[in-house]
């Protein structure tokens, strides 16, 4: 698909874009920052730099805040 100008959207460790990803599910996360993209459900697809279709994406809320009990 390259040899016809198809690229993935970049996801993983990347920072949320609306435009490019779908976030379908957040998570806490230790080793990601808030609004970081912890896991590709679906690949994305970009054709000349245009959106073909975007990925779905889970997205990090960072850490939880600790309630005390």
């Amino acid at each position: 698909m390259r040899s016809l100008g198809v690229a993935s959207v970049p996801t993983k460790g990347k920072p949320f874009d609306p435009s490019m990803h779908e976030a379908i599910a957040q998570e806490e996360s230790q080793e990601f920052p808030e609004g970081i993209v912890i896991q590709e459900i679906r690949r994305g697809f970009l054709l000349g730099g245009r959106l073909l279709r975007p990925a779905m994406v889970k997205v990090s809320i960072g850490l939880a805040a600790r309630r005390p009990p």
